[in-house]
């Protein structure tokens, strides 16, 4: 079940990955157009720039998980390449553990951010008004998310393990 569970995990933060790419190619295309709008004196999209900041937050934080999924991120494995592999297994563990605590922690934050700008009304002082509370919510998602994943790579880091005791006969 927990296979079943982790492929639909997987296709969700595919899905997530691609609306972030479709988003960054349409900004590749609204800037120019902008340009060429404000060019020929047709107007302008005041709206563009704090749309594409508001994108970028959401993709950033929601792209994650895809990002650590494919170990994409920025990583330093000069530690764990110098330790024995069974030893730097449980680094790796524990590294996952800890990333798992303190994305649950960060994700308490973001769902209490998320009703008390609710509960006060609280809007950006932007030209493009989006309530605070969405901005937050995508932050608790995020952080709900990156939470599943670390312990799903806590999960792969214990079956390595069991795999590697059978495989010597342990």
């Amino acid at each position: 079940m927990i296979e079943q569970f982790e492929a639909v995990f997987c296709r969700l933060n595919a899905f997530i990955a691609g609306l972030v790419a479709v988003s960054i190619a349409g900004f590749a295309v609204l800037i120019p157009l902008d340009l060429v709008i404000r060019k020929l004196g047709w107007g302008n999209m005041p709206w563009l720039y704090e749309g594409i900041e508001y994108v970028l937050y959401l993709g950033v934080f929601l792209g994650a998980t895809w990002v650590l999924q494919h170990n994409a991120h920025v990583r330093v494995d000069v530690v764990t390449a110098s330790l024995p592999e069974r030893t730097a297994r449980a680094l790796e563990f524990a590294v996952d553990i800890f990333g798992a605590m303190l994305c649950a922690f960060l994700c308490y934050y973001g769902v209490m951010a998320t009703i008390r700008d609710y509960v006060d009304k609280s809007l950006p002082d932007k030209d493009l008004v989006l309530p605070n509370w969405y901005l937050m919510l995508a932050f608790a998602v995020a952080f709900f998310f990156l939470t599943i994943e670390f312990l799903l790579r806590a999960r792969r880091a214990i079956l390595d393990r069991v795999e590697e005791h059978t495989e010597t006969g342990f």
